[in-house]
Order: structure tokens, then C-alpha cells, then sequence
């Protein structure tokens, strides 16, 4: 089988589609698949060889004609040229061929049309729920979008499948003496908290920094604060805004941990802390249930979804309200206690390679 994997080249926020097609990258080749690029296709002027092949296409298109010209005619065309089978379209949009099609739905934000949204998203919301009827599957991350989509659309419920965030083996429950380990290395053999953020959100940085200062004057402890980047480090403007900041030497920017120190520094952490900026940004709290770590973070429907009773969720969106659950869990170790256990409960239902498994059967139709 042929498949492709659909992109756009302006998407920089979408983990939930960088998240499927690594997942997706990964189960083909254990599957004998050969994972190609289009653009180099073109580049070198190569064949696409082989039966068996998982195809990505970034579609560069910003405007409406462009977005039209791609969808509607021509990736038809590339489909046809490489005789392709099916297709995954990351974003919603689906395409103007017979080829059966599964649709991924990365976020809410589709659901919410709004001009300040890229113009491919604006398309993908106006024409999402013709795509939804023609579309064989549509792939989402949580009940709670799965209800947001049945609703806009008038999707019939058996054809929407939920595929959850999860994350590799690596992240797992620590004995606490290789967590004394993770703190001599990292924390100065200090207790912390640990949150994950992009590295150029400095919105999402100030409001950790003012949560984690009203811990701090509330308990002069030697908490600590570790913050990790998304991506490959922090901007220069977060470590200058650092600089600043009055209790500094007790955060710490960790630019270049490798994945297995990541793993190791969630599962050592006292709690998690999050503040999501959309409701499909799960990560963090899908690695930390993994390690068996509490949440505390701001309210979302599939934020509580995946943690349950793990989790402390702030309705109100504020630094303060953050502030004083960070204060209410270092004050209470039976409810940490509490949330550790919650959280391993619910890693059962975030298992990686089951749903890689269920990712692979739902494209490629393996009974």
C-alpha cells in the first residue's frame, strides 16, 4: 500500500499532527514500509519504488487560490502520478480525490473559525464538515474534542476514533534512588518543579515565573523550577527576561537534555506544572501521567480527560490561582501521594504501542 501523509509548511504549532506522523514514521518502518519525502522526490528526480511506502507531501499554498489549486487539483495529480492509495491529511482538509481518506483533527481551533487564524485553517474549518462526510476515518486526541466534532459536523460517532497522545518507554516511574541521581545532576540535590513551554512564549514563561514567586514567598524552601523547551532551546529573549527575575538561581533552563534525560527529569519532579496554549497541547501531561507525576496547571475538557483525579486544574486563568495549588500540594503530601497513584492508573490508557497499533489498522485497514 501507498500512503500519503499531508502537511502545510506554515504549520509550526500542530504537535498533535508532529506527533501521529512520528508515530506513523516509526510503526511503517517496523512494518517494512519505506518512509519518503516528496520534495525530494522532485529534487533529485527520483521514482517512488516499492509497493509498500509512506509518502509526506508538505503543501507549501499560504493564500485561497493556492489552498484551492493544491486540495483541488493538484494533488489529485500527485496521486495519480505515484499511484497512491490512501491519505492522512494532518489538518481537517480533505481532498479532491477518490483515494479513501482518514482526517486528523490536531486541535479545537478548527472548530472555532476566526480571522486572526492562518488562512489554511480558516479553509479547513469553512469545508470541514463536507471533508468529515466523504472522509473513511477521522482521527482525534481526546472524548472531548470526538463530542465538539459529532456536534459541528454531524458526524456519525462510530467513525471517529480516538488516538490519544502518548510517549515512549523511556518515560516511566523512578525508584528514589535513581531520583536522587536525576537531582545531583540537574537540581542541586534540590526538590522542583518542572514545566515544558515553547521556547519563544514569553507570555507562557512570565506566568510560570509569577505562579512559581508566589510559591516561594509563601515558603523560602529550596524548590526549585526546571523548565525544558518544546523544540531545541530557549529564545534569547526568555534567558535575558531570566536574568531579571528574583529568584533565579532557583530556575533552571535546560537547553540541550536528550530524550532519556527529559524522561528522567518528568519522573523526578515534584509535579508538573502546565499551562496549555491550546487544548490540544497534551504532551507534557501525557508524559508526566507516564512517570506517575502529578499536574497542576489550567483547565481544559481534555486536559482533565487524561489526567482524572491526577491532576489539580485551575479554572480560573490566573498566576495567582496557580500559585496557591502549587502551595496547596507542597503543603499536603497525602494528596501528592493521592495524585501519584491516580496518575499511574491512568497511564494504563496511554499506552504507546498499543496505539501505534491502532494508529497502523485504522490506515491501513489490517484486520
Amino acid at each position: 500500500m501507498r500512503i500519503a501523509v499531508i502537511h502545510h509548511n506554515e504549520d509550526l504549532s500542530n504537535d498533535y499532527g508532529a506527533y501521529v506522523s512520528t508515530l506513523l514514521d516509526n510503526t511503517a518502518e517496523e512494518n517494512g514500509y519505506a518512509v519518503k519525502d516528496y520534495e525530494q522526490l522532485l529534487r533529485f528526480r527520483e521514482p517512488l519504488q516499492g509497493e509498500n511506502v509512506l509518502l509526506h507531501i508538505i503543501i507549501p499554498a499560504s493564500g485561497k487560490f493556492s489552498l484551492n489549486r493544491w486540495y483541488n487539483t493538484k494533488l489529485a495529480k500527485i496521486f495519480k502520478k505515484y499511484r497512491l492509495d490512501k491519505a492522512l491529511c494532518n489538518y481537517g482538509i480533505g481532498i479532491n480525490s477518490n483515494i479513501p481518506q482518514l482526517l486528523l483533527i490536531p486541535d479545537t481551533d478548527i472548530l472555532h473559525a476566526n480571522k486572526d487564524m492562518l488562512l489554511w485553517k480558516q479553509y479547513a474549518s469553512k469545508y470541514l464538515s463536507k471533508y468529515a462526510l466523504k472522509a473513511e476515518k477521522i482521527l482525534t486526541y481526546s472524548t472531548a474534542v470526538k463530542n465538539s466534532l459529532k456536534e459541528f459536523t454531524a458526524t456519525e460517532e462510530q467513525k471517529i476514533f480516538i488516538l490519544p497522545y502518548t510517549v515512549n518507554e523511556l518515560f516511566k516511574p523512578m525508584e528514589w534512588h535513581d531520583k536522587l541521581y536525576i537531582k545531583s545532576r540537574f537540581s542541586e540535590n534540590k526538590e522542583y518543579f518542572v514545566a515544558v513551554l515553547p521556547d519563544d512564549n514569553e507570555k507562557m514563561f512570565t506566568a510560570l515565573l509569577r505562579a512559581f514567586s508566589k510559591f516561594k514567598k509563601w515558603q523560602q524552601s529550596n524548590m526549585q523550577l526546571l523548565l525544558l523547551p518544546k523544540e531545541e532551546g530557549f529564545s534569547s529573549q526568555i534567558e535575558n527576561k531570566l536574568s531579571l527575575y528574583k529568584y533565579r538561581d532557583d530556575v533552571k533552563l535546560i537547553n540541550d537534555a536528550e530524550n532519556k534525560e527529559t524522561a528522567d527529569i518528568i519522573a523526578t519532579a515534584y509535579a508538573l506544572l502546565h499551562i496549555p496554549f491550546s487544548d490540544g497541547d497534551l504532551w507534557p501531561v501525557s508524559a508526566a501521567v507516564q512517570c506517575g507525576i502529578p499536574v497542576i496547571g489550567f483547565y481544559t475538557e481534555s486536559m482533565h480527560e487524561y489526567c482524572d483525579k491526577a491532576a489539580i486544574l485551575v479554572n480560573e486563568r490566573s498566576e495567582e490561582a496557580l500559585g496557591d495549588e502549587l502551595i496547596h500540594l507542597y503543603k499536603d503530601e497525602t494528596l501528592r501521594n493521592q495524585m501519584s497513584e491516580a496518575a499511574a492508573e491512568r497511564a494504563q490508557f496511554y499506552k504507546q504501542k498499543e496505539t501505534a497499533a491502532n494508529l497502523w489498522q485504522a490506515l491501513t485497514n489490517q484486520a
